[in-house]
């Protein structure tokens, strides 16, 4: 199996009800938000908010992660996609890393996308075992964008089930948004 540090793309968890002001205003950031379908819980979300991270769009670098597992079974009667993006245009535009999970740090710092991404501890997400603390807190290190993410950066949205791609190929093609569209329940919990 190839190494998560080898892959190319990086993940963003959402509602499917989020999609239709997604694809006309783009992943935002939190801070930037005021009506959307809000599946996170607002313990971390207050932790973030004091570590400034509101400010930033957030990525995971592979699916279900334990951040995706948590949400989704946390809200079993949503819907949810995957949106990718290619990690080469994280590395052009120079988004942030951090290494492992924000709030498992005692001083969030963000690193510069070469320095985070040599930071991370490949092994140990590889291993994703979410079982050791060390492990578990890498699986849900986080590339950050300073900016929002046009719909027309998107590679591929990954939905769980036939229903829930047409509803997506739908909302795209009402926007003019050429992205791939990709059945795989085995990327959700």
């Amino acid at each position: 199996m190839t190494s998560i540090k080898d892959q190319k793309f990086i993940y963003h968890l959402t509602d499917i009800d989020n999609l239709p002001s997604i694809l006309s205003r783009g992943l935002q950031p939190r801070s930037n938000l005021t009506s959307f379908a809000d599946v996170a819980d607002h313990e971390i979300i207050g932790s973030r908010e004091k570590a400034n991270l509101q400010n930033y769009v957030p990525f995971h670098f592979f699916a279900r992660s334990p951040f995706d597992g948590a949400v989704q079974q946390s809200n079993p009667a949503k819907i949810f996609i995957l949106i990718a993006i290619h990690r080469s245009l994280a590395e052009a535009n120079n988004w942030s890393i951090i290494p492992k999970h924000p709030l498992s740090l005692a001083k969030v710092e963000l690193l510069n996308y070469i320095d985070g991404i040599a930071a991370i501890d490949w092994d140990a997400m590889d291993k994703r075992d979410y079982s050791d603390n060390h492990s578990r807190n890498v699986c849900m290190a986080e590339c950050l964008s300073p900016t929002v993410v046009s719909a027309h950066s998107f590679f591929s949205i990954y939905v769980k089930d036939q229903k829930s791609a047409i509803r997506v190929t739908k909302m795209l093609q009402a926007k003019s948004i050429d992205c791939h569209v990709n059945i795989n329940p085995k990327m959700f919990v």
